[in-house]
């Protein structure tokens, strides 16, 4: 994965390598946390096969129990553990980083029951399902990237109202 520098945003074409690498993340994933996993998906941009993206490969990890999660096994590869974001127990963040602080991947952890989980993989499938959305929200993400180079909690802001408006039709609101 080429990565993105902290706090910066930098879109690239979609890269079929990002899914060999999900693999390996996945099964890598799968032999530390083994009988306590769920479900592990791709989640993100870059599971959008259409569309350009952060080079940041995002992984979405249901838990059978999130109180259970072993989290010094991923330290000892190099993730930094970030905690429970958002105020909420049952969602965690890991995220590895290379060299000058350039953000590589982002383990997104969710207890058994946390509805975010499925809706990123909602979003994922429906983006890869309906292509003039897709384009739309790839179009949005060059504008804000131009935006905002330095600046990715802008960025993501601005993607807000377009998902949010994606997650309403995956839960019929």
């Amino acid at each position: 994965m080429e990565g993105v520098e902290r706090y910066k945003v930098r879109l690239f074409p979609h890269n079929k390598k990002w899914e060999e690498e999900f693999i390996t993340v996945r099964e890598e994933l799968e032999r530390q946390w083994g009988s306590n996993i769920f479900d592990i998906q791709h989640v993100g941009s870059t599971a959008i096969f259409s569309i350009e993206a952060k080079p940041i490969l995002d992984v979405a990890v249901r838990l059978k129990s999130i109180t259970d999660m072993d989290i010094e096994c991923l330290e000892k590869l190099g993730y930094d553990y970030c905690g429970p974001q958002n105020g909420n127990t049952n969602y965690h963040l890991f995220v590895l980083r290379g060299g000058n602080e350039i953000s590589l991947r982002h383990i997104h952890c969710y207890g058994e029951k946390e509805d975010e989980f499925n809706l990123l993989v909602g979003f994922r499938d429906y983006l890869n399902a309906h292509i003039k959305q897709a384009k739309q929200y790839e179009k949005l993400k060059k504008e804000l990237a131009k935006k905002y180079p330095n600046d990715r909690v802008s960025y993501t802001r601005g993607k807000e109202a377009f998902i949010k408006s994606i997650y309403r039709s995956l839960v019929g609101d």
